[in-house]
């Protein structure tokens, strides 16, 4: 089979090579079309033909595009193309050559040849820009702490991450433009007047939060981790981190220079993240767990610490979350666990809980639960 980009000689006024189309009517200056336009054209005028077949050029469906896309990344490796940067700059230069003519619509003879090509330089931009803009904001800008930074910083790269998946790629003025900034001569100007946007493409508010909020317990799990009085040194972790999740004052002279309408947003993002930390690191077993009975003492082993809260009434499924976490870095609690009938188990957790936990319920939410 020959290689897809492989050079070729349409008449004496078109030819593709050395992975540029390049097209001379007459006595007029000739008008090269490289990057992934001039490969879409030279795919659109030969899919069908044996010389086409030869190469093995089939797009009709999306698997078939994929294939192509992948070919045409190989060929053309050793030309520093089918990176972002560099296919905007070959658009950008082919759109400074067609600029005012219907050169294009001349090369592809008809619209559905023309729609062809364009269909495939367009779909194959946007393929670059998904790598570029990533599916979630935090794989674009990975979390950090304390929240209100993250959200604060991430929405200027939000702002440009939109930009970047709005860009429409027929229009030449947006990739000029867009040209201009990734060579940084509008950088600097453009970053002056941008303002953030928290709004994230594809994302809901709560799934953010939350999201967040398991990276921060991994987080001060791990530091925790490091200490030999690991479990205490989690629950001092736990008040720090709650006391700065909550504090964002830091950043009140930065937000007052935004516009009303992104100050607000930003305060309502802060109010619902304070509210949702809070409960969910703030209560502590003093105020989560019952009294614990006196007069149980004397037969209660199993007791609550400063670190795991209390599990709602009847949700056994929070119940086998707090088992394992608790396993996980209690050993005493870990060996009841091992060395005792389920019975027993749940007569502790009954008399910690305040509710009582059924063997048979707590059974049957155990066998889909890990617990080691």
């Amino acid at each position: 089979m020959k290689r897809l980009l492989d050079d070729y000689v349409f008449d004496s006024e078109l030819r593709y090579e050395a992975h540029v189309l390049r097209y001379k009517p007459g006595q007029v200056d000739e008008i090269p079309l490289g990057g992934i336009l001039g490969a879409a054209v030279l795919c659109a005028l030969l899919a069908d033909t044996e010389e086409g077949d030869a190469r093995g050029i089939a797009v009709d469906e999306p698997e078939q595009r994929d294939t192509f896309f992948q070919r045409y990344e190989r060929e053309v490796r050793r030309d520093n193309g089918g990176l972002f940067k560099t296919e905007v700059e070959a658009l950008s230069h082919a759109y400074i050559e067609l600029t005012e003519s219907d050169v294009l619509q001349l090369i592809c003879k008809n619209d559905r040849l023309f729609d062809l090509a364009f269909g495939l330089m367009m779909e194959y931009m946007q393929r670059l820009v998904k790598e570029q803009a990533e599916e979630h904001i935090y794989e674009v800008f990975p979390w950090q702490a304390p929240f209100a930074q993250w959200l604060y910083d991430a929405g200027f790269v939000e702002t440009r991450r939109q930009r970047l998946l709005s860009i429409d790629w027929t229009n030449a003025a947006e990739v000029y433009s867009l040209e201009a900034e990734l060579n940084n001569t509008q950088n600097q100007e453009q970053a002056s007047k941008e303002e953030p946007t928290f709004y994230f493409e594809g994302e809901n508010a709560e799934k953010i939060m939350n999201d967040y909020y398991y990276w921060l317990l991994q987080q001060l799990q791990a530091e925790a981790d490091m200490m030999p009085d690991a479990q205490e040194r989690l629950a001092q972790l736990k008040a720090f981190a709650l006391q700065q999740e909550t504090d964002w004052k830091f950043l009140q002279s930065d937000i007052a220079k935004l516009k009303p309408q992104a100050i607000n947003v930003f305060r309502s993002w802060m109010k619902q993240w304070t509210e949702f930390i809070t409960t969910k690191m703030g209560n502590t077993p003093d105020t989560t767990f019952p009294p614990q009975d006196s007069a149980m003492r004397t037969k209660q082993v199993l007791f609550p610490d400063e670190i795991l809260p209390c599990p709602p009434e009847n949700n056994y499924v929070e119940v086998c979350k707090y088992i394992a976490e608790r396993c996980r870095y209690d050993k005493d609690f870990k060996t009841y666990y091992d060395s005792n009938t389920r019975v027993r188990l749940c007569e502790q957790l009954t008399a910690m809980f305040g509710w009582v936990v059924s063997p048979n319920h707590l059974g049957k939410r155990i066998k889909n639960h890990q617990i080691n």
